[in-house]
């Protein structure tokens, strides 16, 4: 192996970091609205997006998180006593929220 892919194997782009960065900061702001049980008062585009940009670190914009939603990338808390296999609730859930971010 080069020294050339090598080291694009260890780096990740600026643009890698910062959509983990993104997914993991989403998925701190849902958990939260989750346990408080209000996040099915944000259920337009723009309740969305105030919500989350209140809670970012930074900004970002609905087509950012369209996509990661689309790409089924978000990772949601499930409770414990809910009997769906989590690969069924995660999509269910990034389905609702993109498509809420598309009206």
């Amino acid at each position: 192996m080069s020294n050339l892919s090598s080291n694009t194997e260890l780096y990740k782009s600026d643009e890698e970091e910062s959509e983990e960065k993104m997914l993991r900061i989403l998925g701190r702001i849902f958990h939260t609205q989750l346990l408080l049980g209000t996040l099915h008062y944000h259920n337009t585009r723009e309740k969305m997006m105030n919500m989350i940009n209140q809670n970012l670190i930074f900004k970002c914009t609905a087509e950012q998180i369209l996509k990661v939603a689309t790409d089924n990338k978000i990772n949601w808390v499930k409770g414990s006593d809910d009997p769906t296999p989590y690969d069924t609730y995660k999509k269910e859930m990034n389905n609702r929220l993109a498509e809420i971010l598309s009206e």
